[in-house]
């Protein structure tokens, strides 16, 4: 795992619980979260206690990102499914693939992942495509409700201004969305 963080609004409707995998492929240039690619890197987590700090959260539903969330599928698998053991959760997943692709693999985890998956945000992250809207990077990303569950909600994504929300913790602060490019040029340009 990546990261884990409570109370998440700019990565899908409500209020979520957001869990970042580490480990991807692809290089995605201008990927928000470049930390996340090295696929030794992170830290090992029990899907049991992740699993009940999601169901404990209260959240309405859990957000999946990466790092590539389908190089852990099985491991995601596990922690939904006992997640949803205490309480009804959604579940949203971003992924660097697209859902063509996820079909055609014969990992038998990948189609699993996609049986247990509400909300499917695919796609790589194409940084001039960066449009500034809400709950995805880029416009070449599609939501694709695979449930009815958020099947209302999927026709929100990149209709409105992207928004990010800030985390202050003991390891400092934490960015959570997926900012315009302009937002991210002021970033890039501020003197601390």
């Amino acid at each position: 795992m990546y990261d884990v963080q409570d109370c998440v609004t700019a990565l899908g409707p409500g209020v979520r619980f957001a869990v970042w995998t580490q480990g991807c492929l692809r290089r995605c240039p201008g990927c928000m979260s470049p930390q996340s690619r090295p696929l030794d890197g992170g830290t090992l987590v029990d899907t049991r206690e992740l699993a009940a700090r999601i169901a404990e959260s209260g959240r309405e539903g859990v957000t999946i990102s990466g790092g590539e969330p389908f190089l852990q599928a099985a491991a995601l698998c596990e922690m939904i499914e006992l997640a949803r053991a205490e309480r009804d959760v959604g579940v949203i997943v971003y992924t660097g693939c697209t859902l063509e692709e996820l079909q055609a693999s014969d990992d038998e985890a990948v189609h699993r992942l996609l049986s247990l998956c509400d909300l499917l945000i695919d796609g790589a992250y194409v940084e001039a495509l960066n449009d500034g809207k809400n709950w995805r990077g880029s416009s070449n990303q599609r939501a694709i409700p695979l449930t009815q569950r958020y099947r209302a909600q999927a026709a929100e994504y990149g209709a409105k201004p992207a928004s990010v929300e800030f985390f202050f913790g003991e390891e400092g602060v934490r960015m959570v969305g997926v900012p315009s490019r302009e937002l991210l040029e002021r970033f890039r340009n501020m003197k601390f």
